[in-house]
């Protein structure tokens, strides 16, 4: 996303979730002081200018219907809006710091190397945390399993086999993945320019 695209998501944040909602009078969050009110308004802007109008208007309501505060009439803290706004429409992985951080550390580049990294992306996609040990085995358990199914795969079209659509889809879905992965490294590697 470059600049001026940046900044027209900021203006719909602000359009369709930050002004119909205190439109609505939903308050700052108790314990925050007005200054530090804007300064989450902004951040809300800038982080979910990936969205949607659509999607920012289903956010809109959601957070409409979930206010916080013991009279219900304080605008939900950040981390609560992005966590549902996740949940509406994730951020591209390639704008997530999460993947970016992940992709160009020794995990990526053992994920790149020893081929487990769309699994690696699954499992980030899904869960949006650092993955932990264990996580990295089981990951790379589901890698060694996908590549089993899509070397049958491979070996049975050669001998004029039929293959499944789900196995055509696996093999399909899991190479657009590599290709997002090495996406990620390369942006990571050019110092964050896509």
């Amino acid at each position: 996303m470059d600049a001026r695209e940046q900044q027209a998501g900021e203006k719909r944040v602000r359009e369709h979730l930050i002004d119909p909602l205190t439109r609505l009078g939903l308050v700052k969050p108790s314990g925050m002081t007005v200054a530090q009110f804007k300064v989450m308004q902004d951040e809300l802007c800038g982080k979910l200018a990936y969205m949607t109008d659509l999607n920012l208007q289903a956010l809109a309501e959601q957070v409409r219907s979930m206010p916080s505060g013991k009279s219900k009439d304080r605008f939900p803290i950040a981390a609560k809006v992005l966590g549902w706004a996740a949940q509406i429409q994730a951020p591209a992985d390639d704008a997530s710091p999460l993947f970016r951080a992940v992709f160009g550390g020794a995990l990526g580049k053992a994920a790149m190397a020893e081929d487990f990294a769309p699994e690696l992306l699954a499992h980030l996609r899904s869960h949006r945390v650092w993955p932990r040990e264990y996580d990295v085995r089981q990951i790379r358990e589901r890698s060694v399993e996908a590549k089993r199914r899509i070397t049958r795969m491979i070996e049975s079209e050669q001998r004029g086999g039929v293959v499944s659509g789900e196995d055509q889809r696996l093999r399909a879905a899991r190479v657009q993945a590599a290709e997002k992965c090495r996406r990620i490294v390369a942006i990571v590697e050019n110092g964050g320019a896509a």
